[in-house]
């Protein structure tokens, strides 16, 4: 009786130890994001990181470090947005509108961010190409807060790509 109570002890262990060092393998490599609905500029509500899968094409999800000099974000947050922009883009915008090597982008118009945070929006239109380590993100809500109004991020800010999960 006692050799099977150490067996289905023993299988147990083994068990728990390889649960646990899967969901290590796991946790290393990805982590989870919920943004709040204040700061919602996506329209999924969770999404996964992947810490491994830098490799940004337009139209990507990334995760990103914001490391800009801003009144109405702090510098270090993390953030979630549409990859619009790749290096060697030219991207031309304005309140209403956006072209990325001259087509024209779906995403939202940010006149409703300019008009919530009382800008002008004549110093919003502008053309830009991006550099080799640039990326211009996007949101996809009017009430995004993206590259349109504080430029490019730069490729060593980029956590990894994200994948919505709902």
């Amino acid at each position: 009786m006692n050799s099977i109570k150490l067996k289905s002890t023993i299988i147990v262990c083994l068990t728990l130890l390889g649960l646990y060092g899967l969901a290590e393998l796991f946790f290393a490599r990805f982590t989870f994001s919920f943004p709040t609905f204040q700061d919602q500029c996506l329209y999924a509500r969770m999404f996964i990181v992947d810490k491994r899968d830098k490799d940004i094409k337009r139209g990507d999800l990334v995760a990103f470090k914001f490391n800009k000099e801003d009144k109405n974000f702090d510098k270090g947050l993390s953030f979630i947005k549409i990859a619009a922009g790749v290096p060697g883009d030219e991207i031309k915008y304005s309140p209403n509108e956006m072209y990325v090597n001259r087509v024209e982008s779906e995403i939202a118009g940010m006149t409703h961010a300019i008009n919530f945070l009382q800008l002008n929006p004549k110093e919003y239109e502008r053309q830009i190409t991006l550099n080799e380590n640039e990326f211009f993100m996007v949101g996809e809500t009017i009430y995004s807060y993206d590259s349109r109004f504080w430029g490019p991020i730069n490729e060593e800010d980029i956590l990894g790509k994200a994948y919505a999960i709902f």
